[in-house]
């Protein structure tokens, strides 16, 4: 009897045992990061073609830093900033769930989905500025809800659609107004060929805000104007509400890249015809080779064929792009003194070092009827990201 209750007793310490074994090989998730940043210094050379003197300039237009990962599978984070002048800058700023072909649902700051050049990050921007057109948008991020999805139509077409506030990145979105209302934002896009053996894309998309009211301020494509002699413009409105409506385009073929796009924006005051119409066209072309990926409805990172770091010369790219911004009648008359019309034609040359590292130059030569001519600009840029 004492041998068979040795035995129960060696069985039940083994089962124990084992379930104990069992319980501490639970997998347990250990929250990740990844720490990332970018630098752009730029000079910017300013000067009315009879004007007897310009601006000449230089900044940290960008200087940020972020850290992403996960605390769980399916849940994601990042937290970036902007110390560019000296001040703190929210921008990417979310708590995002994931989950698989229903896409993602983010809560915090995320760029708003409102056309094919807000969509590529200013690391990837082949130009020194995004194109006037995207001024429509007050800012890049809002602060809100946010869904994505990339995986629809066997990943052929995407949604993005956010709802967000007005508050001010510098204050870290802070609204305490939203009884005035918010911003309703909403893109699709598909890309109708997408040969990636090939580099061959032809993306197409048609994105829509609802926001409230808000002056519309732009610049010559530049960033350092401060006036409009310097080709910055501030035009004053009317009504409660606005509405955006984008079309775009964008294409590569090797080397070959050609995008465009046209937005309109209208304000809904009564007994008046308030909207500003723009439309932008690039083409870019690399002497060595490269090309632009495509992914997500957006474009990325150029890696060079031979960078510097492969005792290569990294790689060229030259490109031009022609856009203007048209106001109505009815505009010009709220606005005695600016333009009705501005037009920016800009030549460009970009040297990729490698993947992480570029050199730009832009020339912009703005037409706005301006008394002293045409704005003559030149734009160098250093760039790294990390």
């Amino acid at each position: 009897m004492k041998k068979i209750g040795l035995l129960i007793v060696m069985v039940l310490f083994s089962l124990s045992g084992f379930a104990q074994d069992k319980k501490d090989t639970k997998i347990q998730f250990k929250p990740t990061f990844k720490i990332n940043g970018r630098i752009q210094y730029d000079f910017e050379f300013l000067k009315r073609a009879d004007a007897d003197s310009g601006l000449n300039e230089n900044e940290f237009r960008r200087v940020h830093f972020s850290v992403a990962g996960n605390v769980a599978k399916n849940l994601k984070y990042k937290v970036e900033t902007d110390f560019a002048h000296a001040s703190l800058g929210f921008r990417d700023m979310y708590i995002k769930y994931t989950a698989g072909k229903y896409g993602n649902f983010a809560v915090g700051s995320m760029a708003e989905p409102t056309s094919l050049d807000m969509a590529t990050s200013s690391k990837y921007i082949p130009f020194f500025e995004r194109a006037m057109l995207t001024s429509m948008q007050n800012f890049r991020w809002g602060s809100g809800l946010h869904y994505e999805n990339y995986g629809l139509f066997d990943k052929k077409v995407t949604l993005q659609l956010a709802l967000t506030n007005n508050g001010s990145n510098s204050d870290g979105f802070k609204d305490t107004a939203l009884d005035k209302g918010m911003n309703f934002v909403a893109r699709t896009t598909g890309a109708i060929i997408n040969d990636k053996e090939n580099h061959k894309v032809v993306h197409i998309g048609v994105n829509y805000a609802n926001r409230p009211y808000n002056d519309i301020k732009f610049r010559a494509e530049n960033h350092l104007g401060s006036d409009q002699d310097s080709g910055k413009y501030h035009y004053v409105m009317a009504g409660d509400r606005r509405t955006d409506l984008g079309f775009e385009l964008g294409t590569t073929f090797g080397p070959i890249s050609v995008q465009g796009e046209y937005k309109t924006q209208s304000w809904d005051a009564s007994g008046v015809d308030l909207n500003m119409n723009s439309y932008y066209a690039f083409a870019s072309y690399f002497l060595t080779g490269e090309h632009r990926p495509y992914k997500h409805g957006a474009f990325g990172r150029v890696k060079p064929k031979n960078d510097i770091d492969n005792d290569g010369f990294g790689a060229l790219e030259v490109l031009a792009r022609y856009s203007t911004m048209h106001a109505s009648d009815d505009v010009v008359s709220l606005n005695a003194g600016l333009p009705q019309d501005v037009n920016n034609l800009t030549f460009g040359l970009n040297w990729y070092l490698n993947a992480h590292a570029r050199i730009m130059y832009n020339y912009v030569m703005t037409d706005d009827n301006n008394a002293l001519g045409n704005l003559n600009q030149h734009l160098f840029r250093v760039q790294i990201d990390f």
